[in-house]
């Protein structure tokens, strides 16, 4: 089970109550529990899943974590002198609850809290692991290409993209469309942009999509949780409310058309990257072999991208992968 969906999960009270003092063996190195003592066994740790304040006034040492079995628990750090003025430290461990997990669910919230998404974008959630905003993007730009095919405008293969972006719309395209970079029918050219050129074979046109400026209404409020987040200072309630903000995000670009997210102009299919020739040159540096279309050829020498920069301080180069 993924972070989204416990989160979810917790969200929606699919959580089984303990709440109960246990004995918990913790690593002061890591700051992180090894295993707990929980029903007269020991669960030892899988994974931490989450760290995070219990409130904004405590410090960190509540936790979702994975155990041996995959069972998901909350467990967390009661201080004594917030009750009643014991010395600062001083307090025990207690689990709070424990995530239902898929085979205690019926199955229609088991689908629930798996995705958000309709079926088209089940295969790209499972290759992935979990559905988010970059995700839901990548599948409407996947949208726009098979509503083509289905127009009878492209064939169904001889397709290449170049997308602007390594977020995770491009999981999206590898699944649903089968342009995948290891067959050189995906190109990245990361210039952090959801913009993504479509080109056909044979074709003498392509097409290029510019995702439009997305506003939601909750910025201010995404973004003080994301910083919390990224500092280490968020609680629960703020993981809660966040995986609430990302949901709603994904609902809205779902309901769009690609006309709607994009901005889509026909282009001129004479500008489709070529495929990389298999010949390899030899880098006079490290003595490894580098595509020839990936070499850089100077004062005679034969470089790799990463001898080429080492060799000239302050040559930054973003090439296409």
């Amino acid at each position: 089970m993924d972070k989204t969906a416990i989160l979810r999960s917790i969200h929606n009270d699919q959580i089984q109550y303990i709440q109960q003092k246990v004995r918990v063996d913790y690593d002061n190195r890591r700051q992180q529990p090894v295993s707990f003592i929980h029903a007269g066994r020991e669960h030892a740790i899988l994974s931490v899943v989450a760290r995070f304040k219990l409130t904004d006034d405590r410090p960190h040492r509540s936790y979702l974590l994975e155990d041996s079995d995959h069972a998901v628990y909350f467990l967390y750090y009661q201080l004594e002198g917030f009750l009643n003025r014991a010395p600062v430290g001083a307090g025990f461990w207690v689990l709070g609850y424990r995530i239902l997990q898929d085979h205690e669910l019926m199955q229609w919230f088991r689908e629930e809290r798996n995705m958000l998404a309709n079926i088209s974008l089940k295969r790209v959630i499972d290759f992935h692991g979990h559905i988010c905003p970059e995700l839901a993007i990548g599948g409407k730009f996947c949208e726009f290409v098979q509503n083509q095919v289905k127009k009878g405008g492209i064939p169904e293969t001889g397709l290449t993209v170049v997308s602007e972006n390594t977020t995770s719309a491009l999981d999206a395209i590898q699944v649903l469309l089968g342009t995948t970079i290891g067959n050189q029918r995906l190109l990245v050219l990361d210039y952090g942009k959801h913009s993504y050129s479509l080109f056909c074979k044979d074709h003498d046109h392509g097409w290029k999509l510019r995702m439009k400026p997305q506003i939601y209404g909750d910025e201010v409020k995404y973004n003080a949780i994301e910083e919390k987040i990224l500092q280490e200072q968020a609680t629960l309630e703020d993981l809660l409310n966040f995986q609430r903000l990302l949901d709603t995000r994904i609902q809205r670009l779902i309901m769009l058309t690609p006309e709607e997210l994009f901005s889509i102009e026909e282009i001129d299919g004479g500008s489709r990257p070529e495929e990389i020739s298999g010949t390899y040159r030899i880098c006079t540096l490290c003595g490894e072999q580098v595509l020839a279309s990936r070499s850089i050829e100077n004062g005679g020498s034969i470089y790799c991208l990463p001898c080429f920069q080492q060799t000239h301080p302050g040559c930054q180069m973003h090439g296409m992968h």
